[in-house]
C-alpha cells in the first residue's frame, strides 16, 4: 500500500485487479472498480489547473489521463512543445489514444503506460517545464488523493524554474500539512489561487463549491 513517507508501490495484485477491471465511462463520469475516478464537473478545475502546468510553456507532464479533460486544455496552449502523458489502465489509453489522435501522430503528445510509480524514475531529471498530477487510489483504505508519494518526484523533474500543481484535497487554503510535505521534497515558492467549482451530490470525493488549485514553483 501506498503512504506519504515515499515512493511505495501498491502490491502486484492490486496493480492487477486495477487493470483488469472493464473501465466505464458514461455522460458524467469515468468509474473503475466502482470508484469514481473522475467527473465532468470537474472541467473548471481541469482548466485551472491546466493553465498552471502550462503557463511556464515548454514540456509539459501530466500523471493521469482520466476523462482528458485537463489533456484537451493544456493541447490548446500555444506555448508548449511537448507534452507527455502517464496512464496505466489500458481502457483510458485506448480512450486517449482514440480522443487524441491527431497530435499523437505529430508526436506533440507522447502517450507513457504503466503507474507512474514505475514510469517516473526512468525519466531524466530537470526535464519538464511543467507537471499537473492527478492521480486516484486504486483499492479502499489509503487516502483518496494520492499527491504526497509524487512531491519528490515532481521537485526532480522539474527544471529549476518549472512549476507544479495537482488535484488539492483542500477547499480554502494550502494546509501546513500540505506546506510541511512540500518543503520536505524540496520547493520553498508554495501559493495557490481558489478554483468555484459545482459537483453534484451524488459526487462521493468532494462536497464542497470551491477547491485549492496548487501553484508550486520550483
Amino acid at each position: 500500500m501506498m503512504t506519504d513517507k515515499g515512493l511505495k508501490k501498491y502490491s502486484k495484485e492490486t496493480q492487477k485487479s486495477w487493470l483488469e477491471t472493464q473501465a466505464i465511462f458514461t455522460t458524467k463520469d469515468l468509474l473503475i472498480k466502482n470508484y469514481q475516478v473522475m467527473q465532468r464537473w470537474e472541467d473548471n478545475y481541469m482548466k485551472s489547473l491546466a493553465t498552471v502546468a502550462t503557463s511556464r510553456g515548454g514540456r509539459v507532464l501530466e500523471v493521469g489521463f482520466g476523462l482528458g479533460m485537463s489533456a484537451g486544455y493544456i493541447e490548446k496552449s500555444k506555448r508548449i512543445k511537448e507534452h507527455v502523458v502517464i496512464e496505466c489502465h489500458p481502457d483510458v489509453i485506448k480512450s486517449a489514444r482514440k480522443k487524441f489522435s491527431a497530435v499523437l501522430s505529430l508526436d506533440r503528445m507522447k502517450l507513457l503506460e504503466g503507474f507512474w510509480e514505475d514510469v517516473t524514475p526512468n525519466l531524466p531529471g530537470k526535464s519538464f517545464d511543467g507537471i499537473l498530477f492527478d492521480s486516484c487510489p486504486l483499492e479502499s483504505g489509503v487516502e483518496l488523493f494520492q499527491f504526497f508519494p509524487f512531491f519528490k518526484e515532481a521537485f526532480r523533474l522539474l527544471k529549476d524554474d518549472g512549476v507544479f500543481t495537482y488535484f488539492s484535497d483542500e477547499a480554502k487554503e494550502i494546509s501546513e500539512h500540505h506546506l510541511k510535505k512540500l518543503q520536505e521534497a524540496g520547493f520553498k515558492n508554495i501559493n495557490f489561487k481558489i478554483c468555484k467549482v459545482r459537483p453534484p451530490k451524488t459526487c462521493e470525493y468532494w462536497k464542497h463549491n470551491t477547491i485549492v488549485t496548487p501553484i508550486i514553483k520550483k
